[in-house]
């Protein structure tokens, strides 16, 4: 059976607003509010907010307890990807590791800080590369951009002839008219439905603009981004939330942790993921007072987890799918639950009207839904699964065998300082609280009642060997390992030699960073996602507001919001370049471009980007400003007038030029006349002037001269 996505209006049309009112039983109903069937579907996706009171409580109760459920099977498939999370972070944190059943010589707990060393390494070259500021995003053009010509309906290419289109026949007619005529005409030009080059205009405006908002009207969007950049090295991926807040009339960001966001490990992807569980814990029973009391929560009663009422608790914020209409296709609701007593809190759609794809029978077949989450990886999970692997999990064997190493290299010497041994039995030494044993204070000295040579003969000191070489071996290539999975080498924490030349050391800086430009190029990936929703969102719920402030900052007479947002043939991507994400390489290639000037390309912008690359600030105050374009009407004011001018002076010339030949011709007259066989006979003018023409005027005279004079001659004759 065929299949087509039903409009938003046309689901509201077979059940509008007030018909639906009625169905709630309000003034003039004539039967209860459906609940079930297409009916119930269209008033939900009608519904703005909370619509659990659309549900009867036994509903509610049975959502309650299989979102709890399924949340907790999820964490259990996650399991084993969680401890090593979990643990990662505490060794990166410098936690104090605890041993089980440590032996009782052990005097040292050394955390070895590789995991974070390797942390910093990542957020230090990953954050300033992402976050620039007034270049986060760049919209990139999808195809070509070299125009679209206008044609006409029998696809034939027009012209521009004074503003108006034409087909080249008619302008060549236009223009033989304005010649006989005398009319001014401007010549035939390209007619272009888009002019080329448009495309890129717009994406630079959309980037202009996505580079304000995202920098300045979203809070904490860049401290989130420092946060993400500084966890997923450790516990594999984190996670970027993205939604439109209707009250405050903006797009909002939060930075979601993967130890918070519960998806089934089995999921291949977010959008192919059944259900969605973040996490939110330490909400306060004021905060959710207060969320009932603005009607954002149902008005429920939580009973305390613990002696103190006021303990904070773990609210579960579940993106799942339920058939609530009963129809068999499941829908997208976003649930809110209380984890500790399995009460719903809040229930809403996440569809729309224009989400709904019903059958050429008018039957729902699939409803789609929105996610709200980005997710960043770092490495793939080499044993699969949708969890990506950290250095928290690839360096946890390491960390054991490294911080085994030197603790028992702490404890050997330890030993070695404390000392120890044996005290022949008959050998009574009067010590602290014990008989046998005395403790000094270096230079202290101490008395016994004992004879020199008993003394010596009667203490047996205990010999302690030294650390193995071996195992100093073992640790100095575990070491080495470590550096080598996290790309922590002495070159890129900038503890190298400085003798080695340049070209060398940015090899060796290429060769250290070619894990960290594998896994950048992931979070690059991510990034456009994220920025493609953030302009989806502004293009669909962006108001008159958001249209002025698009005006405001970009100051452009040609920037309008609903046209640039609503075209969807560019891409949005990060600008930041992920094969160089250090200062090195980033001068390094701002020296190629500065030995390539004079040869053909921009040299401005090859100095706009080697200045960028040494991070000069303020580059528009050094860069040398254009002169300021005139008025165009001005212009074509000016060339209308010069066009004039000179048509003037050309007709002059012409009639110079005729007056000339007239003359000329009778004079020749005149010469045959007179009997003159030799040539033409030299008129009357100025001496050196054979044509008899000083200028226009004097040339008309002697030609009217000339011709009385032939005419009387041929009378006397």
């Amino acid at each position: 059976m065929a299949k087509t996505e039903i409009k938003g209006d046309d689901l509201v049309a077979h059940f509008p607003e007030d018909n639906i009112g009625a169905m709630d039983g309000g003034e003039g109903a004539e039967a209860p509010a459906p609940t079930s069937g297409i009916a119930f579907l269209a008033k939900i996706a009608q519904t703005h907010g909370d619509v659990s009171d659309m549900l009867d409580d036994s509903v509610l109760t049975t959502l309650g307890h299989d979102a709890v459920r399924d949340y907790e099977l999820d964490e259990a498939s996650r399991e084993e990807w969680k401890r090593g999370a979990e643990d990662g972070i505490k060794r990166a944190a410098q936690e104090r590791v605890e041993v089980q059943n440590p032996p009782p010589y052990r005097r040292s707990f050394v955390n070895y800080p590789i995991l974070t060393v390797a942390a910093q390494q990542f957020n230090a070259r990953a954050y300033p590369a992402i976050c620039k500021t007034g270049s986060i995003v760049k919209c990139k053009v999808i195809g070509s951009d070299n125009g679209r010509p206008l044609v006409g309906p029998d696809r034939t290419p027009l012209v521009m002839v004074n503003g108006q289109p034409m087909t080249m026949g008619q302008a060549q007619q236009a223009m033989m008219q304005a010649q006989q005529t005398g009319q001014q005409i401007q010549p035939p030009q390209q007619a272009w439905q888009i002019a080329p080059g448009a495309k890129q205009k717009r994406a630079d405006r959309m980037s202009d603009y996505l580079n304000v908002y995202i920098e300045f009207r979203m809070d904490d969007w860049e401290e989130d981004t420092d946060d993400l950049l500084n966890q997923i090295p450790i516990v594999g991926c984190g996670f970027r939330k993205l939604w439109w807040d209707a009250r405050e009339n903006k797009e909002c960001a939060a930075y979601v942790s993967a130890l918070n966001l519960v998806v089934p490990n089995s999921a291949k992807t977010l959008d192919g993921s059944p259900r969605i569980t973040e996490r939110m814990p330490d909400v306060f029973p004021f905060q959710i007072r207060e969320r009932i009391a603005m009607g954002f929560y149902r008005d429920v009663t939580l009973t305390p987890t613990s002696d103190d009422e006021e303990a904070p608790r773990l609210l579960l914020e579940q993106h799942r799918l339920a058939d609530f209409d009963g129809d068999g296709v499941d829908e997208p609701y976003i649930i809110t639950i209380d984890h500790e007593t399995q009460q719903v809190l809040r229930i809403e759609a996440d569809f729309s009207p224009d989400d709904v794809e019903l059958d050429d029978d008018g039957s729902v077949v699939r409803v789609k839904r929105k996610c709200y989450y980005v997710k960043y990886p770092f490495l793939p999970a080499f044993k699969g699964g949708f969890y990506n692997t950290g250095f928290g999990h690839l360096l946890e064997q390491l960390s054991d065998i490294i911080n085994t190493c030197i603790n028992q290299t702490f404890d050997a010497g330890f030993a070695q300082i404390a000392g120890g041994g044996f005290i022949a039995a008959g050998l009574r030494l009067q010590g602290d609280k014990r008989p046998e044993t005395m403790r000094w204070m270096p230079g202290e000295y101490k008395q016994v009642s004992v004879a020199s040579g008993d003394l010596r003969a009667g203490i047996v000191e205990r010999t302690f060997p030294s650390p193995s070489p071996i195992l100093m071996h073992m640790l100095e290539m575990m070491l080495g390992a470590a550096k080598d999975i996290t790309s922590v080498k002495d070159v890129m924490t900038g503890e190298a030699s400085n003798q080695a030349p340049v070209g060398t050391t940015l090899a060796m800086i290429e060769q250290g960073l070619s894990v960290f430009t594998a896994i950048y190029k992931r979070v690059y990936r991510s990034l456009g996602k994220e920025f493609q929703i953030i302009r989806e969102d502004l293009a669909s719920y962006g108001s008159q507001k958001v249209a002025e402030d698009y005006m405001n900052v970009l100051d452009d007479p040609e920037a309008d919001f609903v046209k640039d947002f609503a075209e969807k043939d560019m891409d949005i991507k990060p600008v930041a370049d992920p094969t160089s994400v250090t200062k090195m390489q980033q001068m390094a290639k701002a020296q190629f471009l500065l030995g390539m000037r004079g040869n053909g390309l921009n040299d401005m912008e090859i100095n706009r980007r080697a200045l960028e690359a040494a991070g000069i600030e303020d580059i528009n105050a050094l860069m040398p400003q254009g002169q300021p374009q005139p008025d165009p009407l001005m212009l074509a004011k000016i060339k209308r007038e010069t066009t004039a001018a000179d048509l003037n002076v050309a007709n002059a010339q012409k009639a110079s030029a005729q007056a000339t030949e007239i003359g000329v011709n009778v004079g020749h007259k005149l010469g045959q006349s007179a009997g003159y066989s030799g040539g033409v006979p030299e008129l009357a003018g100025a001496s050196g002037d054979p044509m008899g023409a000083q200028s226009l005027g004097g040339a008309g005279a002697t030609a009217d001269a000339g011709m009385g004079a032939g005419v009387v001659g041929a009378g006397s004759d």
